[in-house]
């Protein structure tokens, strides 16, 4: 114990639970200060657990993160000489901090218990006020998007975008996995998931990001449905859909009249109605363009080069955190990329037998995979998917009485 009674674990679990808000909290992500005192708050919890489980072994994984990470900070600094721009790029320093202490942590998540309920409180507070916004005026959502500071006094009111949603697109299977098995072990959670399933639904539908609506509805369709180990063949699948999804909106007006009536009022209305009206007149949307630009670019780069990546060339980007991730640091950053963004669900999936646990690790997979793919990567994702889905796991694991055996990640 150190003194007035804190100990380590306690001082942890705050280090820990500021990372967490700082990355879902709309008014904390818009200054740098706030950055500067998550990078603390992550020194913390790594001098903690170094302190307490000394000595530390690396592994390959652990070793490619950490290049992985000298590559991120030094292509930054040869590309801007700004020791800001380095901190911008966060997004991928923290998502290397998070890697490595989740991989360390194993089997010791019981000392963040209560965490996952707090998070799920403020994801409630947030969405609410934001959707009430989107109510009044959906295109507060677009704005959202752009790094502008003009925006800057919606965030600071807790009105979310992007960093906000698909945060919580990226593992909403999961979070509906945790609210469906607490609700026979803790009727408490039990209703603050109800409460946050509410708001989340009511948002993704007024927002209008088709990516995180149509990652979420497979999500949860593959959790109920998908009784297959192979997660290629529900990726196939949920591609699949995505496209039959597009070309019925385009070509089955019966459908895409539906569509419209039931998201009447709502972004998404809007773009059913641009992507109508790009395919009659060949003329395609700023957002769609956009995203046609931003796949090519990186994938331009990727075929140029393959195994350095483009570096400090400044083509590809956005719109698709995979691709543009590979694109940049070549095959071996887009590798490191993914085996640290995919490791949790792919580590609980490994690590128990339990049916409902694979299947909600395999639905999750799919979920990260998509928007990974086909969306950009912002900060808030790191400590949602990385921190946040391992405690979920964790509860999950607790209330089926699932037992672990030794995964591929602990041999």
């Amino acid at each position: 114990m150190l003194r007035n009674g804190f100990s380590y674990g306690l001082i942890q679990k705050f280090a820990v639970l500021y990372l967490i808000i700082w990355t879902i909290s709309p008014p904390l992500q818009v200054d740098l200060v706030y950055r500067l005192i998550a990078l603390g708050c992550a020194a913390i919890w790594a001098a903690i657990w170094l302190i307490r489980e000394n000595p530390v072994t690396l592994g390959k994984e652990q070793i490619g993160a950490l290049v992985f990470l000298v590559a991120v900070v030094a292509i930054v600094y040869v590309e801007k000489y700004d020791f800001e721009s380095i901190i911008k790029q966060i997004a991928l320093i923290m998502l290397v901090v998070c890697f490595l202490m989740t991989y360390f942590y194993d089997d010791k998540w019981d000392e963040l218990a209560g965490i996952v309920p707090i998070v799920l409180i403020l994801l409630t507070v947030w969405n609410y006020k934001t959707f009430n916004i989107l109510v009044e005026d959906h295109t507060v959502a677009r704005l959202l998007v752009r790094d502008d500071e003009t925006t800057y006094e919606y965030l600071r009111q807790g009105i979310g975008g992007y960093s906000l949603i698909y945060p919580q697109a990226c593992i909403s299977p999961l979070i509906l996995a945790w609210v469906f098995k607490s609700f026979k072990h803790n009727k408490l959670c039990f209703a603050i998931g109800v409460a946050w399933i509410y708001t989340y639904v009511r948002l993704i539908e007024l927002a209008g990001y088709s990516i995180a609506l149509f990652a979420s509805t497979i999500g949860l369709l593959l959790m109920i449905f998908y009784r297959g180990k192979n997660i290629i063949v529900a990726f196939i699948i949920t591609i699949l859909a995505f496209v039959g999804i597009m070309a019925a909106i385009m070509y089955v007006a019966p459908f895409r009249e539906w569509i419209l009536e039931t998201f009447d009022g709502t972004a998404v209305a809007n773009k059913v109605n641009d992507l109508v009206y790009g395919t009659e007149t060949g003329v395609t949307g700023d957002s769609i363009q956009l995203r046609i630009n931003a796949y090519s670019n990186s994938i331009m780069d990727m075929i140029k080069y393959p195994l350095i990546g483009s570096l400090w060339r400044e083509n590809g980007g956005g719109h698709s955190a995979l691709l543009d991730i590979t694109s940049k640091y070549g095959i071996l950053g887009g590798y490191a990329f993914s085996m640290m963004f995919y490791h949790v669900p792919l580590h609980y999936k490994h690590r128990c037998n339990d049916k409902f646990i694979i299947r909600t690790a395999n639905a999750t997979l799919v979920t990260l995979l998509f928007v990974s793919l086909l969306d950009s990567y912002t900060y808030s994702f790191t400590c949602m998917v990385m921190i946040v889905s391992s405690l979920i796991f964790e509860d999950i694991i607790k209330w089926t009485g699932a037992e672990k055996h030794e995964g591929f990640m602990d041999s």
